[in-house]
């Protein structure tokens, strides 16, 4: 069963659904889902013809959040990730750039979109990874073997956050000072 971690915290994609806050515990619920088996969530792998920097790198899931009942059996959300490297070990990470109600889906080849979106993306995780990398040389990250991620301050070499979440990592760095000695 492969395990898939998916990041819906990038800053773009949390602007895309921050009109539509009910969309939230649905996207959460499809997250716990794929930390237990990405194929649980109708997983299509996007072919990405045209594109072949992205072929295998990008991955679709239909969700739907418990309060929007469109359909019994056909789901009303379409999110798209990013996934660098679908070979990684489990959890395969996965960062969510897109998502769309598929009432609103034109159909056809969406592919341009995609691209269109995820370079925008990419650019603007590119800028956020730029000004994190003042907390990358001031902090260690590691993997545990229960999936958490242990953020230690290189300074006082106080363990800072033990957590999962990108997010809450990201605030207990922030506001982290070191205690004189």
């Amino acid at each position: 069963m492969a395990k898939c971690a998916l990041d819906l915290s990038h800053p773009k994609f949390a602007r895309l659904f921050s009109s539509d806050p009910e969309l939230m515990p649905g996207l959460q619920v499809l997250r716990n889902n794929l930390a237990k088996d990405h194929r649980l969530c109708n997983w299509v792998n996007i072919p990405m013809p045209g594109y072949p920097k992205y072929k295998n790198r990008i991955w679709k899931w239909d969700c739907r959040p418990d309060i929007m009942d469109r359909s019994a059996t056909r789901k009303g959300w379409r999110l798209f990730a990013y996934v660098p490297d679908s070979k990684a070990p489990e959890p395969i990470p996965a960062k969510a750039f897109f998502i769309l109600d598929k009432t609103e889906d034109r159909g056809g080849n969406y592919t341009k979109m995609i691209v269109e979106s995820l370079r925008d993306f990419l650019a603007e995780e590119s800028s956020l990874s730029m000004a994190a990398g003042a907390a990358e040389d001031r902090f260690r990250r590691q993997t545990q073997p229960d999936g958490n991620i242990r953020s230690l301050c290189l300074t006082c070499w106080e363990s800072v956050a033990v957590t999962t979440d990108s997010a809450e990592r990201d605030a207990a760095e922030a506001i982290h000072q070191c205690k004189p000695k």
